[in-house]
């Protein structure tokens, strides 16, 4: 079993579980992981699977997909088959230079020699005896021919990851050792026959776990959060921003009608993925858990392990390193960041990632897979600095993402909307709301990015703006009425007498604040909204 761009199961099975395994089902588990390793690396020793595991874990070996290929016998059907050598040592080399030239007969380079220094350190190595017999296919860690020149004693040091012999499908080049592409005679014989074929598709996988990515002018970071107060824009730029991550540009910031539509056709790919944080939002449906599931022909429950929505983008993403791909959280502050992510937090940084210096991995706690994260899956989150759950912020939430604030930008708002500036009324009241409160409640320019006439203006006051300056001050009406300029919609009122009786309980200085009435005409007067933003303004233009 191969978990998709990663190390193989049964490696990670053997360096992580194998000791829990044991202790919990004794020695048949252990015959069976071995068994399961034996299918994986064929004809292979336990030591050349534990000195694979350990290059790769260690980053000391990056599985290239570039390979060559030696002949054990490169001298020719007539001289030495150095096959056994090869086979006990965990080295290749061939008799000379080049076939029938032993190294003392070349006293310059104008000869041709075998590309002998050109094998690095994650390469493959396909071994062959003739034109139609293969012998092993190994993973080079060292090259003593790079290090220390051509020469008799060096060697190309590898770890076998297949030792199995096989007839192969078709004939290979008649050379000692060279280079071989893919569509090349040797490589098709090769990789067509079917003892070799496992082989073949552990090599794509792990190779592109190691991509040479693409050069991005852009330099999107690979976890940021978009912040703010509400109405800021930062749902409709958080899919600007995915999409263009996905398609590999720039963010335009002017505002493309096409965006939803390519969206929407890149969720439908799996390229971009969205999900909303909440309170009950869990690790089980993140990341993976265990789900009832009720039998269609009875009512019997049973259980499966269900895959969460990251782990399911993480794994699209590591088949195909050559796209980007994104997740958006929105609301993430929202959630409970340790019981969401779990031990998976760190894999999100930039340097843990798959491929990366200090890559990471864990064992899945349900499956017991293999899990990192692949270096092409963009998180880009949401949060709104409003919100009352904001000082819980998960601070290993505030070290792994960069933070882009978002805040009101008037000059998208119109000035003249059947007179009324809307964009001095928007500025002048975050003004006030920052003095009387702070600047992350402030108000957003969406909020009046619909308003086109004097209807559409007293209906956003109405149900909109009044609505969340009444949760801003907590119903404080006097602050909410220094916000407006005391224009008229906030009103003082007073009990009526008689109300109650005589009571050392009620407090008769106490002022009492209504809300103009939906229905009033002074919703649709411009100069009761003047009056907002005009300091010197006539007391008289008030409502009566």
């Amino acid at each position: 079993q191969f978990h998709p761009g990663m190390i193989p199961h049964p490696v990670h099975l053997c360096e992580h579980a194998l000791e829990k395994k044991i202790k919990e089902n004794g020695l048949r588990e252990y015959l069976s992981v071995v068994e399961e390793l034996k299918k994986a690396f064929p004809e292979c020793q336990p030591y050349e699977i534990a000195l694979f595991s350990h290059l790769l874990s260690k980053s000391e070996v990056k599985v290239s997909g570039k390979f060559f290929h030696v002949s054990s016998n490169a001298d020719g059907p007539d001289g030495d088959d150095h096959w056994e050598q090869f086979k006990g040592s965990n080295m290749v080399y061939t008799g000379g230079p080049a076939s029938g030239v032993s190294f003392d007969d070349v006293p310059d380079s104008s000869k041709r020699v075998y590309p002998l220094a050109e094998p690095e350190p994650g390469d493959g190595i396909l071994v062959r005896t003739g034109i139609q017999k293969g012998r092993a296919i190994g993973i080079v860690y060292k090259n003593d021919y790079a290090l220390h020149g051509i020469n008799a004693e060096s060697r190309i040091h590898v770890v076998w990851i297949n030792k199995s012999e096989n007839p192969l499908s078709g004939n290979t080049e008649q050379v000692g050792f060279n280079k071989t592409e893919k569509g090349s005679r040797t490589y098709s014989a090769f990789e067509q026959t079917e003892g070799y074929k496992s082989s073949f598709d552990l090599i794509e996988r792990l190779a592109g776990k190691n991509p040479q990515p693409e050069p991005d002018p852009m330099k999107h970071p690979l976890n940021q959060i978009l912040y703010g107060p509400p109405g800021t824009g930062k749902t409709w730029n958080t899919v600007n921003l995915a999409v263009a991550i996905a398609e590999k540009r720039s963010v335009e910031n002017e505002r493309d009608e096409g965006v939803s539509a390519r969206f929407d056709e890149l969720k439908k790919q799996g390229r971009i993925a969205m999900v909303t944080f909440h309170q009950n939002f869990t690790y089980e449906d993140f990341i993976e858990g265990i789900r009832p599931v009720l039998n269609d022909e009875s009512e019997n429950v049973r259980y499966e392990l269900s895959k969460g929505i990251f782990r399911e983008i993480a794994e699209r993403s590591s088949r195909n390193e050559k796209e980007n791909y994104v997740l958006i959280i929105d609301e993430i502050n929202r959630g409970n960041i340790a019981k969401i992510f779990g031990e998976l937090i760190t894999l999100i940084e930039p340097s843990k990632r798959l491929g990366r210096d200090d890559e990471a991995m864990v064992i899945l706690p349900y499956s017991q897979e293999s899990f990192g994260v692949p270096a092409n899956l963009y998180v880009a989150g949401t949060m709104n600095t409003a919100d009352r759950s904001i000082a819980l912020l998960d601070t290993a939430l505030r070290r792994r993402f960069e933070f882009v604030e978002m805040m009101p930008n008037p000059k998208l708002v119109s000035d003249n909307v059947d007179d009324v500036n809307c964009r001095k009324l928007l500025e002048t009241m975050n003004k006030r709301i920052t003095v009387l409160l702070d600047r992350e409640h402030q108000i957003g320019h969406t909020y009046f990015l619909g308003v086109k006439d004097m209807d559409s203006l007293s209906q956003t006051f109405k149900h909109k703006i009044i609505p969340l300056l009444q949760e801003y001050f907590y119903d404080n009406w006097e602050k909410i009425d220094l916000v407006l300029n005391g224009n008229g919609f906030v009103r003082e009122t007073t009990f009526e007498d008689g109300l109650f009786k005589d009571s050392d309980l009620v407090d008769r200085e106490k002022k009492i604040y209504g809300l103009l009435p939906v229905d009033d005409r002074a919703w649709q007067r411009p100069e009761m909204y003047q009056i907002i933003y005009n300091r010197e303004a006539d007391s008289s233009l008030r409502s009566e």
